[in-house]
């Protein structure tokens, strides 16, 4: 249980990262995805007395790699354009540029585009500059542009009366440049002839950035200060922009703003009036007739309402969705949790059996699964069923199994093969001991194919299955005798090989079925997970899709991973009544086997017993520790002779049996005196006792069928498919006030 709650947290906490992770990265991709980006736009605006705007931008950008397979592009060039029309903006000077990142204050420059300029030649004699360009026939021709001179006559505030415009292009060339994470400029311009006088008030609509700005803005600051004498009470304010926005009023009555997350296209205007009486207006040139403020309060008003209206319906209809998604998916979360937990609790034995001696009343093949039902083992599950089956087999006298290939046992009746004098054959031929660790072979016993002597054998249900598998496998090697890797070489084009594999794979759940150990359990965790999984996409995504990445992340997130934990960390599979007891006796057993060696009353060395216990070691993935165990608990089983003499027939004995050499030396020669004086070869087992442990056939046997399972698969046919207060926030009001500014890159 412990193993799978952590498995399920990892999972969860992987899954909820890489998600975050894909959600973060589409959240910054409208900003990273262009090669100029602004990270900030600080904008500082002074309203004149006589109707001119001044504006200091501090400005943060950035650059990315615009290298081609032409080669390099690097950027030299950056400008801001603005539309100049005689009803709002006549003319633009007083310009200054500074690179605060170099400290360098830049000095105006004739108008040149760098095309076709080499970077050499342009770092000596264009950077660091500025200027300003008449581009009214597009900003591949641009034209000198004298501020004071060029500029429009103002025409009256009249909207009816007739105007004339031109574009103009501020720009300031850098060093060649291929990529800047961070440039940072101060740009300072007046805007002449922003504001109409009325007979009731001062107004403007100034526009910093409008919807042909293809440049995004991670965020916009501003702050607008009106005339000396004009105060909060004798001034009104709007801010018309689509993005999240907040307005504000300083002490002084200026006016304060920022906008999140601009996108290219947006647009962002303020529009200001002031009480005519509150400043001197005499100097401004453009004049309107009448009262204006009544008016431009109920545009506003009409403009703004329509927008919250717009908003409200919208705003209600997130509220509820967030209202409604946290609360489900709060819900599903523990709910899901607490059916974690039930499913946990039927996946657990309740008894008191702490050890069981015998074997547990099933075949190997079953005890493999139930284990994985109430404990942790090591391996993949399939092949300690196939292991243990095979094992099982071997102590049943069906097959027998011996280290080594097969052809090292040529001439030999391995039906009726003597495990002493194979130990001696091995041991005298370095190759053959290097080749005995190699593989195994498989005998099939001449018993396995009488139908009497079958039947007397009392195979499972599991243990007929794999017999039968083993004798077709045995058919298309030409015999009864053969190692792993034969079989897998006779597998490889066996077509129909897979439906004894199936045979097998059958059976064995046929029979742990019959066993009525289990039952399906865990539907409320993985219904409650599923939905949960998806509710925590689906807020993330709506949240996302509506600019909201933190509602995004603050209430998707944590339903996804809950979600993902109840899913992956819930048992699906419970013990029945019956299966109690059935588990039970395979814990018992399977803890006694890693205890064996502190137990003091466990009585006189019962070799059949101890196959059994190899057998079940297998099914759950502790022979390793169980052959260490035996071993220290009977330490005769590293006695060569021992072996030989009592356990030569049984299963342990190459499990424990080194093997020997042929070697004359002084004891040699001495054991022939003994003798008689009768001289021959004297057998001489040395090395490390323990050195071919029961773990390194298991190893064998797990990784030679996991290949021949594979390979049958493989070979298997395809199965074709698988009010103007100025307090609150923004709205999305009209567009097109003085500037119109559009930012860019060359």
């Amino acid at each position: 249980m412990k193993k799978r709650l952590i498995m399920a947290v990892v999972i969860a906490l992987v899954g909820t990262m890489l998600v975050t992770a894909i959600t973060l990265l589409f959240a910054v991709v409208g900003t990273d995805d262009a090669d100029l980006s602004y990270r900030t736009l600080d904008l500082e605006a002074t309203v004149h007395a006589n109707g001119d705007l001044t504006v200091t931008q501090h400005i943060d950008m950035k650059l990315l790699d615009r290298s081609d397979d032409d080669g390099d592009r690097p950027w030299k060039q950056l400008y801001q354009q603005y539309r100049l029309k005689s009803d709002n903006l006549t003319d633009i000077s007083d310009i200054s540029v500074t690179n605060v990142t170099t400290g360098e204050a830049y000095t105006q420059i004739a108008p040149q585009t760098p095309s076709g300029i080499s970077d050499a030649t342009w770092n000596n004699e264009y950077a660091n500059h500025w200027y300003i360009a008449d581009i009214s026939s597009g900003a591949s021709n641009p034209q000198p542009y004298e501020p004071g001179v060029d500029g429009l006559a103002v025409s009256g505030g009249d909207s009816t009366a007739s105007f004339s415009s031109k574009s103009v292009e501020i720009g300031w060339n850098i060093p060649a440049t291929i990529e800047a994470d961070s440039l940072r400029f101060d740009v300072t311009m007046t805007l002449h002839d922003v504001s109409t006088a009325w007979d009731d008030i001062v107004n403007l609509q100034w526009e910093s950035f409008g919807t042909t700005n293809q440049v995004p803005i991670g965020t916009v600051t501003g702050t607008v200060h009106f005339p000396e004498g004009v105060a909060e009470n004798t001034s009104w304010a709007w801010l018309h922009t689509e993005r999240t926005s907040e307005t504000s009023r300083a002490a002084d009555g200026s006016l304060r703003f920022t906008s999140y997350d601009v996108k290219a296209g947006d647009y962002l205007d303020v529009v200001a009036a002031y009480e005519r009486d509150a400043a001197d207006s005499s100097a401004i040139a453009r004049k309107g007739t009448g009262d204006y403020l009544p008016a431009l309060q109920v545009d506003e008003t009409r403009q703004e309402q329509r927008w919250r209206e717009r908003q409200r319906d919208h705003a209600i209809r997130m509220v509820v969705f967030w209202v409604v998604s946290v609360v489900v998916g709060v819900a599903l979360c523990v709910i899901g949790l607490l059916g974690v937990r039930k499913s946990l609790k039927a996946a657990q034995y309740r008894g008191g059996l702490e050890y069981w001696r015998d074997p547990p009343g099933m075949s190997p093949a079953s005890a493999a699964r139930l284990i994985d039902v109430v404990d942790s083992s090591a391996g993949d599950r399939d092949s300690r069923v196939m292991t243990s089956t095979v094992l099982a087999l071997a102590v049943k006298k069906a097959i027998a199994i011996y280290p080594g290939p097969s052809d090292m046992y040529v001439g030999i009746d391995m039906s009726q093969a003597n495990p002493v004098g194979l130990a001696g054959l091995i041991g005298s031929d370095a190759n053959r001991l290097a080749a005995a660790k190699q593989t195994s072979t498989m005998v099939i016993l001449p018993a396995a194919l009488n139908g009497e002597t079958r039947q007397a054998m009392e195979l499972s249900q599991s243990e007929s299955a794999c017999l039968d598998l083993f004798i077709a496998i045995s058919k298309r090697v030409g015999g009864p005798v053969f190692d792993l890797k034969q079989m897998a070489k006779a597998c490889k084009k066996w077509e129909n090989g897979h439906e004894s594999l199936t045979a097998f794979t059958e059976a064995c759940g046929n029979e742990f079925a019959l066993l009525g150990a289990t039952r399906n359990i865990g539907g409320q965790a993985a219904a409650c997970g599923i939905l949960g999984t998806i509710l925590g996409f689906v807020m993330l995504g709506v949240n996302f899709s509506e600019g909201n990445l933190a509602m995004a992340l603050v209430s998707g997130i944590p339903v996804l991973a809950v979600s993902l934990f109840c899913i992956f960390g819930a048992a699906y599979t419970g013990l029945t009544e019956s299966g109690q007891d059935h588990a039970g006796r395979c814990l018992g057993l399977k803890r006694y086997m890693q205890d064996f060696s502190d137990f003091s009353d466990r009585g006189t060395a019962d070799i059949a017993l101890w196959d059994w216990y190899m057998v079940y070691a297998a099914a759950f993935g502790i022979s390793e520790r169980v052959g260490k165990e035996l071993a220290k608990a009977y330490p005769q089983v590293t006695d060569p002779a021992w072996l030989d003499d009592y356990a030569s027939g049984s299963l342990l004995y190459w499990s424990y049996r080194p093997y020997g050499w042929y070697g004359y030396s002084a004891g040699a020669a001495a054991g022939a005196a003994a003798n008689g004086g009768v001289d021959g070869p004297a057998f001489a087992f040395g090395g490390d006792s323990f050195a071919a442990g029961f773990g390194d056939i298991g190893a064998q046997l797990n990784a030679g069928f996991a290949e021949v399972r594979s390979t049958i698969a493989n070979a298997a046919p395809s199965s074709g498919g698988s009010g103007g207060s100025f307090s609150g926030s923004g709205f999305g009001g009209s567009s097109g006030g003085s500037g119109g500014g559009s930012f860019g890159g060359r």
